[in-house]
């Protein structure tokens, strides 16, 4: 289902776009413009825990510099598809090209954390700026019949993106060159960066006719009302949820009612709005919304967690827990290729199908950990994770075109503009909610896990023949190590170290400590799963609606 633009000018510039030269060089600069600025937020998946290690930041801090990236994307892409349309979007996706090159190199060179989130969230301004011009291009260079194919390789380079940036995260981290380590994930952005703007000006501007004056009063008040949501939900666990952080949590809501009032207001005087609300009126653009919401939050969520538990859990290298979630990329790819056949048969019925395995997956990788617990080898979740990766893959594939194939050509750029933002915006909320449930769930486990542990050790105590009140004396401790805290898997906090001299029952006391800790992880991420199963459990009747809905106006 294609996206049905009324204008017959786009009509002619389509069908011209199709016989240019060049257009080859231009399908390169989409997909590989989209993949960078997906990658990006992958990659970093990946090399999180080294990251935390390198800066000796906290876990919160870490939640920043994923969710500051997608946050400020998210809020700016409306702003950078406006001036593309306005200044000509080859020329708007060459500066964001640069600033995107520009910061990912200082990300890379960043020494602390605060300097890495400051980067991180001009980094997201950037790619704000590529994304739109993207979308705007496709509209502009491809007839409608072709842009179904086109919106499928776009979904497609997401899907490669989004599950191969964790292997190419963990190769660039294995290769440690000049001992670098996660560093080279942002010099990786650098040089695909160049690549994409020696390739740019070959390709021909495109600009709209409108000059709309931009209403950013309803930009800042989104952006304020965003960042008074999510900023408490990270740090709030850190700080033991004070009340300042409690009031601008709740002050949230009415600043974000505030901005749907205003959007309405300059909407009814006529003027152009930072955000089409009125979109939302109608029903098949809403249930849209909504299905990306619970798709991409949990989905980002899952990234998070999967990283932070094969890596500070297992103590798994970079590249081996890239390479565990490599079947979940082939089963996205694989579905993002086979989504055109699939929609042929099923119809809408294809995303309701895609939330089934979706939720499946999530129930099946949840029951492959409890099975295996945690001595994991590396292959025993492999089914678990290709049906999840099928079923995603399903939803996300179709899903551009689907919602928007019913909009009017006029409110193609707004809508897609909002269905961007919501993307990026669920993804930053997934991040920081799943960390919540993560910390909360590893902080009400550790009594029972070191209830499970603590006999073991006593035993193995025993065996060395340690005296019995030295043996109360290092078991005290061991209950009282705060090894939730832990971020380095090779190493643990200086709170958890062992005031004995003996290397035996230093030996026994940190390998209890590890073992105490991978269980924690493997307890809680098992039910971080069974959320996220919850939250797809969501798509389905959504997804009927959204298909019974199509069928009734085609």
């Amino acid at each position: 289902m294609s996206i049905n633009l009324n204008s017959t000018m786009l009509k002619q510039q389509a069908v011209k776009a199709d016989d240019r030269p060049n257009s080859l060089i231009l399908l390169t600069v989409l997909l590989l413009s989209v993949f960078m600025a997906v990658v990006n937020v992958f990659i970093v998946n990946v090399a999180t825990p080294s990251i935390q290690r390198g800066l000796q930041s906290s876990f919160s801090s870490l939640q920043f510099v994923v969710a500051g990236y997608t946050l400020s994307y998210a809020v700016a892409l409306i702003i950078g598809g406006r001036l593309g349309d306005r200044f000509g979007r080859k020329k708007i996706l060459f500066i964001g090209m640069a600033g995107f090159t520009l910061t990912s190199l200082i990300c890379g060179l960043a020494v602390d954390v605060n300097m890495l989130i400051v980067f991180r969230i001009l980094q997201g301004l950037s790619a704000a700026m590529i994304a739109p011009q993207v979308l705007s291009l496709i509209q502009v260079n491809y007839a409608a019949e072709k842009r179904g194919a086109i919106f499928g390789m776009y979904g497609a380079a997401q899907g490669i993106a989004a599950t191969t940036g964790q292997v190419i995260g963990g190769v660039l981290m294995r290769w440690n060159p000049w001992g670098l380590e996660w560093r080279m994930v942002f010099f990786f952005s650098v040089a695909v960066g160049i690549l994409i703007m020696l390739l740019i000006p070959f390709i021909n501007e495109s600009k709209s006719s409108e000059h709309a004056k931009l209403d950013w009063i309803g930009a800042f008040s989104v952006a304020g009302g965003l960042l008074m949501l999510i900023y408490p939900l990270v740090q709030g666990q850190k700080e033991g949820w004070p009340l300042s952080l409690n009031l601008v949590l709740i002050l949230s809501l009415p600043v974000l009612i505030g901005f749907v009032w205003y959007e309405k207001r300059v909407t009814r005087k006529g003027g152009v709005p930072f955000m089409n609300v009125q979109l939302f009126q109608q029903k098949l653009f809403t249930v849209g919304m909504l299905i990306a919401i619970l798709l991409y939050s949990a989905q980002g969520a899952f990234f998070l967690i999967m990283a932070y538990f094969l890596q500070i859990g297992l103590g798994f290298a970079a590249l081996k827990a890239g390479l565990v979630i490599l079947p979940m990329g082939i089963g996205y790819f694989l579905a993002s290729l086979y989504t055109a056949k699939a929609i042929a048969r099923f119809g809408a019925y294809t995303l309701t199908i895609g939330s089934i395995l979706t939720f499946a997956g999530y129930i099946a990788l949840a029951l492959s950990v409890k099975a295996t617990g945690i001595d994991f080898a590396g292959y025993e979740w492999i089914p678990a994770l290709f049906l999840l990766g099928v079923g995603q893959g399903m939803i996300a594939a179709p899903l551009t075109n689907s919602v928007l194939s019913k909009i009017r050509g006029t409110d193609v750029g707004s809508a897609s503009g909002i269905l961007t933002t919501g993307i990026q915006t669920s993804y930053a909320l997934g991040i920081v909610l799943i960390g919540v449930l993560l910390l909360n769930s590893m902080g009400s486990h550790t009594a029972a896990v070191n209830g499970k542990i603590a006999p073991m050790l006593q035993q193995s105590l025993s065996v060395i023949q340690v005296k019995a009140d030295e043996s109360s004396l290092v078991l005290q401790q061991f209950n009282n190590s705060d090894y939730v805290q832990a971020n380095d898997p090779s190493s643990l906090p200086k709170s958890c170290a062992v005031n004995y001299d003996s290397p035996e029952v230093k030996n026994l006391f940190n390998q209890s400590l590890k073992m105490a800790n991978a269980e924690n992880y493997a307890d809680s991420f098992q039910i971080c799963l069974y959320a996220l199963a919850i939250v797809t459990l969501g798509i389905f009747p959504l997804s009927l609606m959204l298909a019974r809905r199509k069928r009734a106006i085609v």
